[in-house]
């Protein structure tokens, strides 16, 4: 059995209709409204203001991080408290958190923090019981996150910082998956 397409009552088929829709290009008139294939320009007082806000963004940033710091240590706190089959809500917004430092840590000057918070937004990405060496690959992330904001180590802490990285990924590997302690 085939199934016939539908036609118009004289027997032929009908046009399809097409509509072409044209939305604005918004961006475009945030940058100096240039035509397609001209370069835009953004005036220098507007550039100018954006880049204090980052500037000043930037110098707030280490304060944020010490905030963001408390926000895991009181996490893991709450995650403590329990057994491990009821720790994973803890974990998981462990993870959230460590999302949000994996992505701003370059933006303002310190991609080694990035680096520490996709270490540990990696970890807690994982289906588990949540062990007591969890916990502790948790604290040493905060901890070494901790380290380098106090120690004000900004870019990417060259051999320290790899040794730093290194080290979480060898707990990770070592204790990662094993049984609670």
């Amino acid at each position: 059995m085939t199934i016939a397409e539908p036609t118009d009552p004289k027997g032929k088929k009908p046009k399809p209709k097409v509509r072409y829709i044209r939305l604005r290009n918004k961006l475009q008139s945030k940058v100096g409204g240039a035509k397609r294939g001209e370069a835009g320009s953004v005036s220098p007082e507007v550039l100018e203001k954006a880049l204090a806000e980052m500037k000043k963004a930037e110098e707030e940033y280490p304060e944020w991080v010490r905030k963001t710091l408390v926000e895991l240590v009181d996490e893991l706190k709450g995650a403590k408290e329990k057994q491990p089959i009821e720790r994973t809500k803890h974990f998981k917004r462990v993870g959230a958190i460590a999302h949000e430092l994996k992505g701003q840590g370059g933006t303002f000057g310190y991609p080694l923090i990035s680096a520490i918070g996709k270490s540990l937004n990696d970890f807690t990405q994982r289906d588990v019981l949540v062990t007591d060496n969890h916990l502790e690959i948790l604290k040493a992330h905060i901890d070494t996150m901790r380290a380098v904001i106090n120690g004000h180590v900004s870019g990417d802490g060259g051999g320290i910082g790899r040794e730093l990285i290194e080290s979480l990924e060898h707990a990770i590997a070592k204790y990662g998956d094993t049984a609670a302690s």
